[in-house]
C-alpha cells in the first residue's frame, strides 16, 4: 500500500482539490477508452466469473457521508453490465471511510458458507475518532443481489492501518484473509499478513507473510491465486525501495495458499526480458491457454522501463508469462487505455483483470479521471495478440530477442558458411544477430542473416521435431519460409511452413550459446521472440 490511501473517504474530492493545487497535477483532458461501468465515483475495481458463468464486479463509492460497495452483473462475459446491489456497511458511514474493497466466490463449503457463497472484504474506519481499522466481510447467498455481515478478520490494535483485504481458500480449506498491516510502524512500516478462519466467522491471530528486515520498505496489496497445479501465486508492491523499483511489482508462491516461504524475503521483480516492469497497484489473473500451466496476465498503474523512466506503453499494456510466474514477462495492448497514468490514487490504480474461459480474450476494468469524476471504464480485448504479422515491415532488418532467456537469434561464430549454426546469445547489438524479413506470402517471410547473406533454414527440410535450424543459400525452399504470428506487443511467433513447427530454443535454455530448434508449438516462452527493427 502507498502512502494515499487516506484519500478513500467521504473527503476524498475536496482532497483532491488540494492534491492537484500543491502538486500542479494535470488531470487529462481525455478519458480512459472503454465503457463507463457507472457514471459516478468508482474506486477499487473488482471482477471474477461465478461459478455459473455470470461476471460479478464491484467498486466503491460514496453517498454523502457514506461509504458504499456498488455491485454489478453481466450475463454477456463483460460486454455490459447492470447493478444489482450495494453494501451500505454502518461501520463506513458517517464520514469514517472506505477503502479497497475485493470479491471471493466460495468453491466449497467452508463451515455453514455453501459452495457458491459470495464474499466481499474492505477496509474500514481509516477516518473515524480514535481510529481503530477493521477488515470487515460480507456474504451474498444471491450472487451479489442481497448481502450480509459475516465477521471482522482482523481490527487494528492501535491507530495503525490496515489495508487492501484479499480473500483465498487454502489447501486444507480454510479461508485466508491476506492484508496490508501498518500497526507495528516501529519495526515495519507496513507489512503483509493473514489470518484464517475454519466457518468464515472466527480468525486466527495473524501471522507475518512479508515483514522486511528495513523498516521503511512497506509490501502491500495482495493479490492471490490459485494455480492450475492446485499450487497458490501472490503478487504485491514493496514501496519505499531505494532505487528504480520503488513500489514494483512482485511476485511469490506457496505450495498450499498458507505458507509463502521466508517473510524476510522481499521476492522477485515482475519483468520483461528487457527489464521492464510494472509498478504501484498491481493485480493478475490466470487464464487458460491450453498449456499445462496456463498463463498469468498482470496490469499495474504503471509500466516502466529498466533505468525506472515510465514506458510509452505504460497504462496501456498488460504483462503475460507463460512459465507460472517465474522468468520473464511480456506485453499486450490493454483492453482500457489509460494515457500515461501518474502516482495518484484514480488513473489505472489497481485495475482488475478477467480472461475469458478459452484464454482468447481479457475483460478489463480501469479507473480514469472524467474532469474531476474518478470512473471506472471496461472493456475487452485481445489476450493472445492479432495472430498475422502486424508491425513487420518487409525489407526491414530485425533482431530477434526471445522471452524466455533475454537472449537474440544469432548466427553461431559470425559464420558466413551454408550450414552455420542458428543459436542464441547474449544480444550484442553486432551484424550476426541482425536479420533481414523478406515477404513471400502474406504474413510469411525469409529470414536473411545481415552478415552472411544466408537464410535461416531448418536443415534437410525436416518436418521432424527437434531438427536443427541453421542457415543456408536463400534459395526459396519451403524449410526457409516462416510465418509471423503477433502474440502481444512486438511478439511474435515464427512458424517454419514447411514442418508447422515453431522456432524453439531447445529445452528452454537460458544460456548463451544454447540451440535454437524447431518444435512443437506450445504457446510457451521460449517460442516467443521481441522483434526489434534495427
Amino acid at each position: 500500500m502507498s502512502l494515499q490511501r487516506s484519500v478513500f473517504s467521504q473527503s476524498i474530492l475536496l482532497f483532491l482539490v488540494l492534491l492537484l493545487s500543491l502538486t500542479n497535477l494535470t488531470l487529462p483532458a481525455v478519458a480512459a477508452t472503454g465503457t463507463p461501468l457507472r457514471e459516478g465515483t468508482g474506486l477499487y475495481p473488482r471482477v471474477l466469473r461465478l461459478s455459473n458463468g455470470v461476471v460479478v464486479a464491484s467498486v466503491v463509492t460514496f453517498e454523502g457521508n457514506r461509504g458504499i460497495a456498488a455491485i454489478y452483473r453481466s450475463t454477456d462475459d463483460g460486454g455490459s453490465f447492470t447493478q444489482i446491489g450495494n453494501i451500505a456497511d454502518p461501520a463506513a458511514s458517517e464520514g469514517r471511510g472506505l477503502c479497497c474493497g475485493s470479491l471471493f466466490e466460495l468453491s466449497g463449503r467452508v463451515g455453514d458458507l455453501p459452495a457458491g457463497t459470495l464474499l466481499w472484504a474492505a477496509s474500514v474506519g481509516q477516518n473515524a475518532p480514535d481510529r481503530r481499522m477493521s477488515l470487515r466481510v460480507w456474504r451474498s447467498p444471491d450472487q451479489g443481489r442481497t448481502w450480509s455481515y459475516l465477521s471482522t478478520c482482523r481490527v487494528a490494535p492501535n491507530t495503525g492501518g490496515l489495508w487492501e483485504p484479499e480473500l483465498s481458500v487454502d489447501a486444507s480449506g480454510r479461508l485466508v484473509c491476506h492484508y496490508a498491516d501498518e500497526t507495528r510502524g516501529g519495526q515495519h512500516s507496513q507489512l503483509l499478513a493473514r489470518v484464517s478462519s475454519t466457518d468464515g466467522v472466527t480468525w486466527s491471530a495473524p501471522v507475518d507473510t512479508i515483514a522486511l528486515a528495513v523498516q521503511g520498505e512497506r509490501p502491500g496489496m495482495p493479490v492471490v491465486r490459485r494455480m492450475p497445479d492446485r499450487s497458490y501465486s501472490m503478487l504485491y508492491e514493496v514501496c519505499g525501495v531505494p532505487g528504480q523499483f520503488d513500489c514494483a511489482a512482485r511476485f511469490r508462491t506457496s505450495a498450499d495458499g498458507w505458507n509463502w516461504g521466508d517473510a524476510r524475503d522481499i521476492g522477485p521483480v515482475v519483468r520483461t526480458q528487457d527489464g521492464g516492469y510494472l509498478a504501484h497497484a498491481p493485480t493478475f489473473s490466470w487464464s487458460d491457454n491450453g498449456t499445462a500451466r496456463g498463463r498469468l496476465i498482470a496490469v499495474g498503474q504503471q509500466l516502466r522501463r529498466a533505468d525506472g523512466s515510465t514506458s510509452p506503453e505504460s497504462g496501456r499494456a498488460l504483462l503475460v508469462n507463460t512459465e507460472g510466474g517465474h522468468g520473464n514477462w511480456f506485453t499486450i495492448p490493454a483492453p482500457v487505455q489509460v494515457a500515461d497514468p501518474p502516482n495518484n490514487y484514480c488513473p489505472n490504480y489497481s485495475s482488475t483483470l478477467l480472461p475469458s474461459r478459452d484464454g482468447q480474450r481479457v475483460l478489463e476494468i480501469a479507473t480514469d479521471y472524467d474532469g474531476g469524476v474518478c470512473k471506472p471504464y471496461h472493456a475487452t480485448g485481445s489476450a493472445v495478440g492479432t495472430g498475422g504479422a502486424d508491425g513487420l515491415a518487409p525489407g526491414r532488418t530485425y533482431r530477434f530477442i526471445n522471452v524466455h532467456s533475454g537472449h537474440c537469434l544469432d548466427v553461431a561464430a559470425d559464420s558466413r558458411l551454408p550450414g552455420g549454426n542458428i543459436q542464441q546469445w547474449t544480444c550484442n547489438n553486432l551484424g550476426p544477430q541482425n536479420f533481414r524479413v523478406d515477404s513471400v506470402a502474406p504474413g510469411v517471410f525469409t529470414l536473411t542473416g545481415a552478415n552472411s547473406g544466408h537464410c535461416v533454414e531448418v536443415t534437410g527440410q525436416s518436418t521432424v521435431a527437434g531438427a536443427d535450424v541453421i542457415q543456408w543459400t536463400c534459395n526459396g525452399v519451403p524449410g526457409q519460409r516462416w510465418r509471423a504470428s503477433n502474440v502481444g506487443n512486438g511478439y511474435y511467433t515464427l512458424t517454419n511452413v514447411n514442418s508447422g513447427q515453431c522456432l524453439d530454443v531447445v529445452a528452454g535454455s537460458q544460456a548463451p550459446g544454447a540451440d535454437v530448434a524447431q518444435w512443437h508449438c506450445n504457446r510457451l516462452a521460449p517460442q516467443i521472440w521481441k522483434a526489434e527493427q534495427r
